[in-house]
C-alpha cells in the first residue's frame, strides 16, 4: 500500500477553511434566531400590557430586519457549501478515476460498482441540507442555557428531550446501517445486470435470453428493494416516533409554561418563547433522524472512495528514460493474469531487434493474449521480466512506456469523441500529421475521408462503424506517434481481403522504419509478413526461432509421422502446423 497522502482525504480537508466559514455564518444564524423568541417575549410581556403600538411597530421592523439578515447568512452558507461540493468532485474525480483503472489493470474491479455514483453522492451530501443539520447541532447548548435562564425547570426539560432525542439518533443508525449496506450490495448486482445487458442487447436479443435476463433482474431489484424497504421502515419509523416525540415535548413545554406563568413563577411570553426556543433546539436533531439515509449513505461512499485510492495510489512516476531503439527482450519463468492462482505462461525466452515481425501462435488458451499484455506493459510477471532496450517495463515511466508501445487488442474499444481524437489518443497536442499519418499507414484514410465529417466525425453518438472499420481504426491508434513496439492480438479477426491486405503492408511499413511487430494471430495470411515465428503449446514456448528455420521443422515432422499428423487433424500441435506450412505457401 502506498504511503503518500490519500487523494479523497486531501480533498476532504481542503474543505477545511470553508467548513469554518460556514461553522462562523451558523453561529450568527443560530444567535439570531433568538429574535424571534425574543420578539415573541416583548410582545406579550411589553406590548400587550402597554398597549404600546409604537413599540410594536418598531420592534416588528426590527424582527423583519432580523429575517433578511438571516436569509442572506442562509443563502451565503448554502452558496458556500455548494462551491465546496464542486471543488470536492473536481479535486478526487481524476484520483477516483485513476485508481479504478488501476484496479481494473490488477483484475479486481467489482461487477456493478458505479464509483460516479458515489462521487455524486457525496457532493450531493455536502451541498444539501444533511450537513447543515451538522453545523446547526453544536448551538443546541445555546438553545438549552437560554430555556434554563427562562426557567430551570424549562432547562431540564429541553434537556430530557435533547438527549432522548439524540439516543434514537444512535439507536437508528445501528438498526439501519446493516440494511442499508445489505441493499448497497444487492442494487450493485442488479446494476451491473442492467449494464452487461444493456450493452450486449444484440446478443441478448439474437439467443433469445431476454425474457430470462428480465426475470432475473427484476428478481435483484426486488432483493435490493426488500433491503431498501426494510431500512426504510427503520429510518421512518425513528423518524415518526421522533416528530411525535418532538411535539409531545413543545406541548410539555407549552403546559410547564402555563403551570409556571399561573404560579407566578414566569409570565406568558416565557411560555411562548420557550416553546419556539426548544422547537429550534430539537430541529437539528429531528432533521438528522429524517435524513440518516443519506448520511449513511454518504459515509459509505467516502468509506469506498478512501478504501479504492489508498489500495491502488498513484505510484511514484519511474525515471523518465530514453526513447527505445535497441530490442525486446522477455525472460519470464512464470507469469499470468493479476492475483491468478495458476500461471498461464512459463519458460518464455526470446529476443527481438528493429526490423523483426514475430508471429506467435498457439490454439485457444495458450497465452497469447497474455503474452501480449506482458509485452505492452499492462501487466508484470511474477517471475521474470519483459526488457525494452536492456530496462524493465515494470520500471519505465508509464507515460513514456505508452508513447512507445502500439497495442490493437483483441476487444476493440473506441471512445467517445472524434475519430480524430480517437487516432491521437485524446492527447491535450495531438500532431494532425501523424493522425493522418497513422491512418494512411492502417488503410482508413480514404474510408474516413469519406464520411460526412471526416476526420471530425464523432464516434458513441448515433454513428456506428462496422467490426471491419473499428478494427482498422484501432490499428491506425496504435500506429500513431510511430510506436518502437507494435503488438497486435488477433488484428484480421473481422478484416476482410482489403483490410487484411492494408494490415499486412503497415506491418511492412513499421518494419521498414526499424519498429518491432509482434503479431497474435491464427490466420496463415498474416503470418506471411514475419520473419519470426513461435509457437506458444499450453503456456510454454514450445518453437521460436526464424520463420524458415521453425517451417523446416514442422515439414520434418509432418513428413515423418503422416500418418499420425492426418489422424491428429483437430489437436492443437497438428493446428499450429497448418498454420505454419500455410504461410509457406
Amino acid at each position: 500500500m502506498s504511503q503518500q497522502t490519500n487523494p479523497v482525504k486531501t480533498a476532504w480537508g481542503s474543505l477545511r477553511k470553508g467548513f469554518v466559514a460556514v461553522a462562523f455564518f451558523s453561529l450568527f444564524l443560530n444567535l439570531l434566531m433568538l429574535a424571534g423568541p425574543l420578539y415573541m417575549l416583548q410582545v406579550y410581556d411589553r406590548v400587550l400590557t402597554s398597549q404600546n403600538v409604537d413599540t410594536l411597530i418598531a420592534l416588528s421592523a426590527l424582527l423583519a430586519g432580523v429575517f433578511v439578515v438571516v436569509a442572506c447568512l442562509d443563502l451565503m452558507r448554502m452558496r458556500i457549501l455548494g462551491r465546496l461540493a464542486a471543488r470536492f468532485e473536481l479535486n478526487v474525480g481524476a484520483p477516483v478515476l485513476g485508481a479504478a483503472m488501476r484496479r481494473r489493470v490488477h483484475g479486481e474491479a467489482e461487477a456493478g460498482e458505479n464509483l460516479v455514483e458515489d462521487v455524486n453522492g457525496f457532493r450531493e451530501f455536502i451541498s444539501g441540507t444533511t450537513l447543515t443539520a451538522f453545523f446547526d447541532a453544536p448551538w443546541i447548548p445555546l438553545y438549552l442555557l437560554v430555556l434554563y435562564a427562562l426557567h430551570p425547570y424549562l432547562g431540564l426539560l429541553g434537556l430530557a428531550g435533547a438527549v432522548m432525542l439524540t439516543i434514537m439518533a444512535l439507536i437508528n443508525n445501528s438498526r439501519a446501517r446493516e440494511p442499508m449496506w445489505s441493499a448497497s450490495q444487492a442494487r450493485g448486482r442488479s446494476d451491473a445486470l442492467f449494464s452487461i445487458s444493456d450493452k450486449n442487447a444484440e446478443l441478448v436479443q439474437a439467443l433469445g435470453m431476454k425474457s430470462d435476463l428480465l426475470r432475473r433482474w427484476t428478481s435483484l431489484q426486488a432483493e435490493a428493494h426488500q433491503h431498501k424497504t426494510r431500512a426504510a421502515d427503520r429510518v421512518a419509523s425513528f423518524s415518526v416516533v421522533s416528530k411525535t416525540v418532538r411535539m409531545g415535548l413543545q406541548s410539555a413545554i407549552l403546559g410547564l409554561g402555563a403551570a409556571l406563568a399561573i404560579t407566578g413563577e414566569s409570565t406568558a411570553g416565557v411560555m411562548i418563547a420557550a416553546t419556539i426556543v426548544l422547537a429550534r433546539a430539537l430541529a437539528p436533531i429531528d432533521q438528522l433522524i429524517g435524513q440518516w439515509r443519506s448520511f449513511l449513505a454518504a459515509r459509505g461512499s467516502y468509506s469506498k472512495l478512501t478504501k479504492l485510492t489508498e489500495e491502488f495510489a498513484e505510484a511514484p512516476p519511474n525515471l523518465h528514460l530514453p526513447r527505445a531503439f535497441k530490442s525486446l527482450d522477455v525472460k519470464i519463468a512464470q507469469a499470468g493474469p493479476p492475483r491468478a492462482v495458476n500461471a498461464s505462461l512459463r519458460q518464455i525466452d526470446f529476443g527481438l531487434v528493429p526490423g523483426d515481425v514475430l508471429a506467435v501462435i498457439g490454439h485457444s488458451g495458450s497465452g497469447k493474449t497474455t503474452l501480449g499484455k506482458m509485452m505492452a506493459g499492462i501487466w508484470h510477471p511474477q517471475r521474470g521480466e519483459v526488457l525494452l532496450d536492456g530496462s524493465p517495463m515494470s520500471k519505465w515511466n508509464h507515460e513514456d512506456l505508452g508513447k512507445q508501445i502500439g497495442y490493437l487488442p483483441q476487444d476493440i474499444e473506441l471512445f467517445d469523441g472524434t475519430i480524430r481524437e480517437n487516432i491521437g489518443r485524446f492527447s491535450v497536442a495531438i500532431d494532425d500529421a501523424e493522425v493522418l499519418r497513422a491512418a494512411r499507414e492502417a488503410g482508413v484514410h480514404e474510408m474516413i475521408s469519406a464520411l460526412p465529417d471526416g476526420y471530425e466525425t464523432r464516434i458513441g453518438r448515433g454513428f456506428f462503424l462496422s467490426g471491419g472499420q473499428r478494427q482498422r481504426l484501432a490499428l491506425a491508434r496504435a500506429l500513431y506517434g510511430d510506436p518502437f513496439v507494435l503488438i497486435l492480438d488477433e488484428p484480421n479477426s473481422d478484416l476482410d481481403a482489403e483490410g487484411e491486405q492494408a494490415l499486412r503492408d503497415a506491418i511492412m511499413s513499421a518494419q521498414t522504419r526499424g519498429a518491432i511487430a509482434i503479431v497474435m494471430t491464427h490466420r496463415p495470411a498474416t503470418l506471411q509478413a514475419a520473419n519470426k515465428v513461435m509457437v506458444l503449446r499450453n503456456g510454454a514456448q514450445s518453437q521460436f526461432g526464424n520463420k524458415e528455420d521453425v517451417l523446416k521443422v514442422n515439414r520434418r515432422n509432418v513428413l515423418d509421422n503422416p500418418t499420425q499428423s492426418a489422424a491428429k487433424k483437430n489437436d492443437a500441435t497438428t493446428a499450429d502446423e497448418t498454420q505454419i506450412s500455410g504461410a509457406a505457401q
